[in-house]
């Protein structure tokens, strides 16, 4: 017989607003603080710095995540990490201009007729 594996999945909204202090970031990204502190100095993610304190939004903690699933499911290091996310960002931009020309096509071939 095979055997199943139940999976238990507890979904929390960690905060209301679109800013998240280091401690909040940690815990939804599920890294310490000190590897958040390190990607920030090494530039992998921005933050905004208020009052002294870095604050890191929702699209940061995204980041993060899928800095830990590269590192910890991959085994990508720091520099592969780097690789990576440019091209995905290089992705979504080209992906977006390819959107907008098909978009502008679609008007000018609307127009025409």
């Amino acid at each position: 017989m095979e055997e199943q594996y139940v999976k238990h999945i507890v979904l929390q909204q960690h905060h209301t607003s679109s800013m998240y202090n280091e401690r909040e970031t940690a815990v939804a990204s599920h890294l310490s603080v000190g590897k958040i502190r390190h990607l920030h100095a090494i530039g992998l993610i921005e933050g905004d710095e208020t009052a002294g304190e870095l604050r890191y939004s929702q699209e940061e903690i995204i980041q993060l995540r899928r800095i830990r699933r590269l590192q910890s499911d991959l085994g990508v290091n720091l520099a592969g990490v780097e690789v990576i996310l440019h091209l995905l960002k290089r992705i979504a931009a080209i992906s977006q201009d390819l959107e907008q020309e098909r978009n502008r096509l679609g008007r000018d071939y609307r127009n025409s007729r």
